[in-house]
């Protein structure tokens, strides 16, 4: 239930895309918003949402992997049921050197679970279901204002579609008045 204004989404825990000409050279690139979503089966521990970037150039040869850490989960209440966690990761060494990062034309984001002492959660607890992923550009108002409609109040939710819906209809008409 990855909204659909991600414009990579995939099943699974990893996605992985096209990199536009020169994607790192514009001062417009403000980062990555991100996305996923986690089943959880009987889960009642705190977590981390760990997302890798590998970048790729055309060759096929990869930079050395950045991460960032997208969401910490921190209920001891049981969960039998899905959610979703929207981040934002303004990935400041890409900015800063932009000189090294604009030979690349590939990205796959994976995203792992962990606990807090930074080990990979068994499957068996809660597993990734579905990501997305989307570079924020500062020229493209419309991807800003959905994402910061979907950051103002929350960052997970229960994935009810009537609800979600509901809540990002009632932001929508909130933010354009």
């Amino acid at each position: 239930m990855t909204p659909k204004w991600f414009s990579h989404q995939r099943w699974g825990s990893t996605v992985t895309f096209q990199l536009y000409p020169q994607w790192a050279n514009s001062k417009s690139f403000l980062g990555f918003c991100l996305c996923v979503v986690i089943a959880f089966c009987s889960f009642g521990c705190r977590l981390k949402v760990k997302c890798i970037y590998h970048f790729r150039n055309k060759q096929g040869d990869s930079h050395d992997d950045l991460y960032c850490y997208l969401h910490f989960w921190d209920d001891e209440k049981l969960f039998d049921s899905a959610h979703i966690f929207v981040g934002f990761d303004p990935c400041v060494v890409v900015r800063y050197y932009d000189y090294m990062f604009r030979e690349y034309s590939e990205v796959s984001v994976e995203f792992q679970l962990e606990d807090i002492n930074g080990d990979l959660l068994p499957l068996n607890l809660c597993q990734v279901y579905e990501c997305g992923v989307g570079l924020l550009d500062a020229k493209d108002k419309d991807e800003i204002c959905r994402f910061a409609l979907t950051m103002a109040d929350y960052t997970s939710c229960p994935l009810d579609r009537d609800e979600l819906e509901a809540r990002f209809q009632a932001k929508r008409a909130w933010f354009q008045a």
